[in-house]
């Protein structure tokens, strides 16, 4: 009887230990999950002040290229190396995570140029100045996009733009990552970077293939650099000071860069500047209330291994049960045997 008792018990003990270890696994969030970072990413304009390029800026990489070049060389730009064009923050201060930057209505003027000024400060591309905006439905392609949302894990970025538009001389590019249709075709790359939680320092690239237009096949390089600033905190654009929204820059030493293709599609070897193309109809923006780029707070979600909450809560009452039925179940057996020692002591 002593060693069923025994016996007995140590199963008992061994459920009640599985159930809790599982409760434990189902509770615990998974190592090393993705936590998305809401707020603005500010941006710190480019600079091609002393030969050495720093800050946010575009190239543009010729068809068969990838993100080490060739790269297509901007007349307006200003750096000596024309195929930078640096970036400047707009009037959000960067780039939205959690939320949308829609392009104003109308979003370009009577020569074409965008008006899209809430995540950069509109430049100069041959001539026309191009902008940057995100909605709920793309521009170009029509589909329904999410907002972009960059995460975290550890110190590391990544996350989604799909909904990224360049807009320009009455033409939309999307320019995000992965594409509206989830894909990364051509030379489209993953948004990646690093973070640094203790400044909020961070830095981010990726690469988009353009389709359509005469810069079909082409993919635009976009690195941003600045301060992450998370609802709640200063305002982006006062985080962005360092920064200045003048569009251009000095000249850089070592030029690259080709020339720009004609609207035909030629890509290199050639000196002339792009035929500009004409004007298409500008699809209606999509709607948005004057407070839709009020940000959200941060939060943190887990990634991975993610059980219904009922399965959590039977999994845990399991394991509460098999604890009240384990020192239940000791107590019983103790009193047995002293029961039964007390038998046998007795004359």
């Amino acid at each position: 009887m002593r060693r069923l008792g025994v016996l007995t018990l140590t199963v008992r003990a061994g459920i009640a230990l599985l159930l809790v270890s599982a409760a434990t696994a189902l509770l615990a969030p998974p190592a090393g999950a993705a936590s998305p970072l809401v707020g603005i990413f500010t941006i710190t304009a480019g600079s091609c002040a002393g030969g050495t390029v720093t800050g946010s800026y575009f190239r543009m990489i010729l068809q068969g290229g990838n993100a080490s070049g060739p790269y297509l060389s901007n007349s307006d730009s200003t750096c000596s190396d024309q195929s930078y064009t640096p970036m400047s923050p707009g009037t959000d201060g960067g780039l939205a995570s959690g939320s949308y930057q829609p392009q104003p209505s109308p979003t370009f003027d009577a020569n074409g140029n965008s008006l899209a000024d809430r995540i950069i400060t509109p430049a100069d591309f041959y001539g026309v100045r191009y902008g940057a905006s995100s909605q709920s439905v793309d521009p170009q392609t029509g589909d329904s996009v999410p907002a972009p949302l960059i995460t975290l894990s550890g110190t590391t970025l990544g996350g989604q733009v799909s909904a990224l538009s360049v807009s320009w001389n009455n033409q939309y590019f999307n320019q995000g990552s992965p594409k509206p249709d989830g894909t990364y075709p051509g030379d489209t790359t993953p948004l990646t970077g690093t973070y640094d939680p203790a400044t909020g320092s961070y830095t981010m690239q990726w690469t988009s293939q353009i389709v359509g237009g005469p810069f079909n096949g082409f993919s635009g390089l976009w690195v941003l650099t600045g301060r992450f600033v998370a609802a709640g905190e200063a305002t982006a654009s006062s985080a962005a000071s360092s920064g200045t929204r003048t569009g251009s820059v000095s000249g850089a030493a070592g030029s690259t860069a080709t020339s720009a293709p004609s609207s035909s599609g030629q890509t290199a070897g050639t000196s002339s500047t792009p035929t500009t193309p004409a004007a298409t109809a500008t699809p209606s923006a999509s709607a948005s209330s004057p407070g839709a780029h009020v940000l959200a707070v941060r939060t943190s979600t887990r990634s991975g291994l993610d059980p219904p909450r009922w399965l959590v809560g039977l999994v845990a009452a399991l394991a509460v049960l098999a604890l009240v039925t384990f020192v239940y179940s000791d107590r019983r057996i103790r009193a047995g045997r002293a029961t039964a020692d007390a038998g046998r002591g007795s004359p």
